[in-house]
């Protein structure tokens, strides 16, 4: 279970994903909801799955849910999905009436640190997508910082360390290359 918001901005973050995740965005975020609604009882089907999960634990913000952050991630994505062509057969209209009823809390909580961590592992997922995306100083700020763990966006970094250190050596040989090219 992955929400990947490159950008606090929903519309921005929906605009630079890759055509995989963008899809994936709108599954991932009605199952985040959905679990959140489990959560708060207000979805009573006996499943149970993925209520620890430390993405859902993020967004579900002790009780507070940050449920329009969401619904507008959500919501961008699907809008997005649309514009590149694509036919969308996802929706809320299920568990609308559910959302309604949620006392969540405004703001998001995504942060900066969020924003580069995940920008960080979608480089790592996909290079050559979003080395051309992503403004040349964002991609700095990525190579040029240390990871900071966020259990659930990129802990999986710290299992296999040498690998991300190999990734940011042919980033930097990468950039480098590109400047030579431009120069």
């Amino acid at each position: 279970m992955q929400v990947f918001r490159p950008y606090v901005d929903w519309k921005k973050s929906a605009e630079v994903l890759d055509d995989k995740r963008l899809g994936k965005q709108r599954i991932e975020c009605k199952q985040v909801l959905k679990v959140i609604l489990r959560k708060l009882d207000l979805i009573r089907d006996g499943r149970r799955g993925w209520v620890n999960h430390p993405i859902v634990l993020m967004y579900f913000n002790d009780g507070r849910p940050y449920i329009r952050d969401l619904i507008g991630f959500f919501d961008a994505c699907v809008k997005e999905w649309k514009r590149r062509g694509f036919n969308n057969l996802i929706n809320l209209n299920d568990i609308e009436n559910f959302l309604e009823r949620v006392n969540g809390s405004d703001g998001t909580p995504i942060t900066h640190i969020h924003e580069i961590e995940y920008r960080r592992i979608l480089l790592i997922k996909n290079l050559k997508h979003y080395i051309k995306i992503f403004p040349h100083e964002e991609v700095l700020e990525v190579i040029k910082t240390d990871p900071v763990m966020i259990n659930g966006v990129n802990s999986w970094i710290w299992r296999d360390f040498k690998k991300y250190e190999k990734f940011i050596k042919h980033v930097n040989y990468y950039l480098r290359k590109r400047a030579r090219r431009l120069a």
